[in-house]
């Protein structure tokens, strides 16, 4: 997993975070995990295939997936996830799954999205390949951002 590779990934996904959904974006501090990773309560996990393979992690609260549905759906308070809201914020891991193989692209990868998969309900990830997790300070929450690179 090499530098440029984390940071375009980083950029591709803080760049839907403030510039398709307005939110405010403070990335922390980068860490390095070993098994097993946490996903948070809600999580949505997108892949990358080609020059590289890609695991994105994107970990978070209810409340906070209920703020991207939201302001998916033009601004509206949503209080639970119904099927147009899951749709929703699989839609969202499309988004940044496309952002983040732009960003790629533009550091010479030649990269495509995998179909985002959600996860409901906290739980414990386990892969051969290391992640480096930077939270994203966002809107007085957390999203935990996950990231695994080979190639």
């Amino acid at each position: 997993m090499q530098a440029d590779q984390v940071n375009a990934i980083l950029c591709g996904t803080r760049s839907v975070l403030e510039n398709h959904l307005g939110m405010q974006v403070v990335p922390g501090k980068p860490s390095l995990q070993v098994n097993p990773i946490f996903s948070g309560q809600i999580s949505v996990i997108v892949g990358m295939t080609g020059s590289l393979k890609v695991d994105l992690i994107l970990g978070m609260t209810q409340k906070m997936v209920c703020s991207i549905i939201g302001r998916m759906f033009g601004g509206i308070e949503i209080n639970e996830i119904d099927e147009m809201g899951w749709s929703a914020f699989s839609e969202f891991g499309n988004w940044v799954g496309a952002a983040c193989c732009t960003e790629l692209a533009n550091n010479g990868y030649s990269v495509n999205i995998t179909p985002p998969i959600i996860n409901e309900g906290e739980s414990k990830f386990r892969s051969v390949h290391k992640f480096i997790s930077i939270p994203f300070c966002v809107e007085g929450s957390e999203i935990m951002v996950h990231i695994s690179a080979q190639g």
